[in-house]
């Protein structure tokens, strides 16, 4: 496997240095016949990823991608010998419940779940998705860091909490608020100000602060046009999904059915 002509095209350090790692697990999967499994990565690194691997035709391996329930967005990849079967129930993902008294506490949000599992130095390519419930939320992990998460952590800022392994996660992702909005036009910065009903400017600046990511992938201005089915992230205000694009108005705005899901 020529490793070094397949990343040629990665600028990012650390990504390249997450593919460079899944490359190993894959060839480290057809050389000794046993499924490996790369950390979690988001739809677009994951995407990038698989387009990387194809370009490899003498790799004799399959591929599975899973995050440990049906609809998960950040998900680990695995690799499977060409004789054995994909399977998800290989995969070492754990399922963590963090639970909290609401009596005694603001509603904690997925921001503060995550901040606070990172903040026991945990690395983010280690952790999937998190679904946040009533007075608790599921959170997907590596097992690797699983008892180390369970026994460290104590408070989600300042809010006490307890940790359980669930041995299957039957819930479903929180599903986001669906609105129809009109917007002065298709761009981005358009759009997410609607979204989330904050200004322009402010808006503008935060997309200038590189806070801002369609399908994942930094943002590289506000004025660039947005699609159907694209997933718009406003990094600490939340996500949007476009997920329907209606038409102009009469006053020439253009009118869009969103899936808003606020941090």
């Amino acid at each position: 496997m020529n490793k070094p002509q397949l990343l040629k095209g990665i600028t990012d350090d650390e990504e390249r240095i997450l593919y460079a790692r899944a490359l190993d697990k894959a060839f480290l999967a057809e050389r000794s016949g046993r499924a490996q499994f790369s950390d979690f990565m988001d739809p677009r690194k994951a995407g990038v990823f698989c387009t990387l691997a194809d370009k490899e035709r003498s790799l004799g391996v399959k591929r599975l991608l899973w995050g440990g329930f049906e609809d998960a967005e950040r998900r680990m990849i695995g690799f499977f010998p060409d004789y054995e079967e994909p399977s998800r129930e290989s995969f070492p993902i754990v399922c963590i419940r963090i639970a909290y008294n609401g009596k005694f506490s603001r509603e904690l949000t997925h921001r503060d779940f995550l901040g606070s599992v990172l903040g026991l130095g945990i690395n983010r390519e280690k952790v999937g998705d998190i679904i946040v419930e009533d007075e608790s939320a599921c959170i997907f992990v590596r097992d690797e860091v699983s008892d180390f998460i369970c026994t460290g952590l104590e408070r989600v800022g300042r809010t006490k909490v307890k940790t359980e392994l669930v041995g299957t996660y039957s819930g479903q992702a929180k599903q986001g608020e669906e609105r129809r909005i009109t917007v002065a036009s298709l761009r981005l910065d358009a759009v997410l100000s609607g979204a989330f009903n904050i200004s322009r400017g402010k808006t503008s600046d935060m997309i200038r602060a590189e806070k801002a990511f369609v399908n994942w992938t930094p943002a590289s201005g506000g004025s660039g046009s947005v699609a159907e089915g694209d997933m718009l992230t406003l990094r600490g205000i939340g996500r949007v999904r476009l997920k329907k694009i209606e038409g102009t108005t009469k006053k020439d705005r253009v009118a869009v059915v969103l899936e808003i899901f606020k941090q």
